[in-house]
């Protein structure tokens, strides 16, 4: 058992305990702007030691807060840059960065913001580069809604060559081995995951999600992932969203590159959904567990600048569980992750950036993101001259 297993078993995180049994209306459990954040990168070296490791490869990819400098009220962070400082590229970034220097990158354009790096190479069958702060929850909770804004580097790529960027996990974990372990050993299940995704169909609202207990049971089948309008995982932001928003209408988003609302159909550009000059977007996301093992009624939703684009409440996210295990419960979250960006080669030193600002985590979905009225609309010409 790791240090860091020993911790969660006896009970460091007891102090969250209060949070999961607050009563009605005490339903923030989390805030984050980090404004008030100390300046911190992730190539900072141990903070017991004041160097970096001895094998000279540069910060630790795993860095918890009882062995390393992480961002206050955070646990723990996962890094690989492929060009960044602390790996011998002086003039880059490093992967995360809380700086007040990048106070244009903030959401007002003063204070700080969460700004990942994703760093490109054609050249491999791999992900290129790989970021996460994550913030555990103490015992958990079943359902958990998180908000933040995102804004992209206004020369973010978007050509259609399958380059992908996870941004997004709500999970659970059993505090088993490391909490960054999914697959291939891992302890997390159920999870959720958005990515960010351009190809040949435009840019996507990409999900994973992966079922529970922990452990083994983690790829859900078609008819446990529910009535998801595409079982893929890659949806798209005109058809997918048709009959998805409040009262059984159909969100019309805002067309940020050319005015009016995006069509129902057709391929979406990266900066008509996002923007062409780092505006920002508000993001939402609901997931609530399963009420039991094997019943298909777990939810996630999710918004898009305050207008619902997705509404699934069938999913089984825990199919079984062994005799005596208990439901899990959510109880981590991280934003930032993994970078699948080819569109360069390694030679070319391409390095971008996107900024996560203003984050609140919930047990419920706000009130204002549920009174949105969403009727059918009448077809309405969205050409642009």
């Amino acid at each position: 058992m790791n240090s860091f297993t020993s911790r969660w078993a006896a009970g460091l995180f007891a102090a969250f305990i209060p949070l999961t049994s607050a009563p009605l209306g005490a339903e923030v459990i989390f805030k984050e702007n980090f404004d008030d954040q100390p300046d911190w990168h992730s190539g900072l070296p141990e903070n017991n030691t004041g160097a970096f490791p001895v094998n000279g490869a540069g910060p630790d990819r795993e860095q918890r807060r009882d062995t390393h400098i992480v961002p206050e009220d955070w646990d723990s962070v996962y890094q690989d840059p492929l060009f960044a400082p602390s790996v011998g590229f002086p003039n880059f970034h490093e992967t995360i960065e809380i700086l007040a220097a990048n106070a244009d990158k903030a959401r007002g354009g003063t204070g700080k913001s969460f700004v990942q790096r994703r760093d490109a190479k054609s050249e491999t069958s791999s992900w290129t580069s790989d970021g996460q702060l994550l913030k555990l929850l103490g015992n958990g909770y079943d359902s958990i809604y998180v908000e933040f804004y995102i804004s992209f580097d206004p020369d973010w790529t978007y050509a259609p060559s399958n380059d992908q960027s996870k941004i997004l996990r709500i999970g659970s974990w059993s505090g088993i081995g490391s909490e960054f372990q999914a697959f291939g050993g891992g302890e997390q299940g159920p999870l959720y995951l958005f990515d960010w995704k351009r190809d040949s169909y435009g840019v996507r609202n990409l999900f994973t999600v992966r079922g529970g207990p922990h452990g083994d049971n983690y790829i859900l089948s078609n008819s446990e992932m529910g009535s998801f309008p595409q079982k893929s995982g890659s949806l798209n932001f005109t058809n997918h969203i048709q009959g998805m928003a409040v009262d059984g209408g159909t969100a019309r988003l805002t067309d940020k590159l050319n005015g009016g609302f995006i069509p129902t159909s057709g391929i979406i550009e990266h900066t008509q959904i996002y923007g062409s000059n780092s505006e920002w977007t508000k993001m939402g996301f609901y997931v609530q567990m399963n009420s039991a093992p094997g019943v298909p009624d777990g939810w996630l939703l999710q918004w898009i600048d305050g207008k619902r684009i997705l509404n699934i409440r069938d999913i089984m996210w825990v199919p079984s569980v062994e005799p005596g295990q208990s439901m899990p419960k959510w109880n981590f979250f991280s934003i930032g992750g993994n970078d699948y960006f080819k569109s360069y080669s390694e030679a070319e030193k391409r390095q971008e950036w996107y900024s996560i600002d203003d984050l609140v985590v919930r047990t419920d979905i706000p009130d204002n993101m549920g009174s949105e009225i969403a009727k059918p609309q009448p077809p309405v010409d969205l050409r642009v001259e």
